[in-house]
């Protein structure tokens, strides 16, 4: 697993990618340290014929995004922010609740790939009675359960299509350096893959940015600011180690 050798600058670009919804404020709990420019990316429209590498291609030139530039990825963002630093070695990659390599989902995904049921699967998503996501998402309390709602609700249908097609197909094998993973016990979504997890936290639901926002920020904030001369994968034995 990668390991971080010099403390990150503090006025770097940071760039936040959401799952499947375009709503942001799933990454409204988070604290990260420092002077940092933080860019929320807004998922820019497809076409239902355009493939994932190419439509990364046009994150980077779209949002400019530079080799001293920072990712964090959120459950599909976490996969198009492996994407984007395959084509440009980042300084600094991090993913919530995600994948960086096709070995890492579910075997019930490479299925539905095969079988070509990503419709029926976006159509289940979008149709499904609230108390069914609610349980997926590890949702308990009102707050939770209204933000994904509203997600649900706000979310560019076509775009949640393509995004799961993308998934369903994706053939990534390699794990792009300077990456690293975080990920929770309890992800019902994308189930953690424990030996590519680099931070792991007990009883994090798919939902974690949330429910365990401090301990998502602190692990964020040891990888930006390494200033210790630690390893970062032991300095925090609480959150990955099970």
């Amino acid at each position: 697993m990668n390991k971080p050798t010099q403390k990150v600058n503090n006025n770097c670009r940071i760039f936040l990618f959401t799952g499947l919804g375009a709503d942001q404020n799933v990454f409204s709990q988070l604290k990260i340290s420092g002077s940092h420019i933080v860019i929320q990316v807004e998922w820019l429209p497809v076409s239902s014929k355009e493939n994932l590498n190419h439509y990364c291609k046009r994150l980077i030139k779209h949002y400019n995004i530079l080799t001293s530039d920072i990712l964090i990825g959120l459950s599909f963002g976490g996969i198009v922010v492996t994407e984007i630093s395959k084509q440009l070695h980042v300084k600094l990659s991090i993913l919530i609740s995600s994948a960086s390599t096709r070995q890492e989902l579910p075997l019930f995904f490479s299925i539905a790939g095969l079988l070509n049921l990503d419709k029926l699967i976006s159509q289940r998503l979008l149709n499904q009675p609230s108390s069914f996501k609610y349980y997926f998402f590890g949702l308990k309390t009102r707050n939770q359960k209204q933000l994904l709602d509203k997600i649900v609700y706000a979310s560019d249908k076509a775009f949640v299509r393509w995004a799961i097609h993308q998934i369903t197909h994706w053939k990534n094998r390699t794990r792009p350096p300077k990456l690293y993973k975080i990920h929770g016990t309890a992800d019902r979504i994308i189930p953690i893959h424990k030996s590519s997890t680099d931070f792991i936290i007990r009883e994090g639901s798919h939902f974690m940015t949330w429910e365990n926002a401090d301990k998502v920020s602190n692990i964020i904030n040891l990888l930006l600011d390494n200033t210790t001369g630690h390893d970062p994968l032991s300095y925090k034995p609480e959150y990955n180690c099970i």
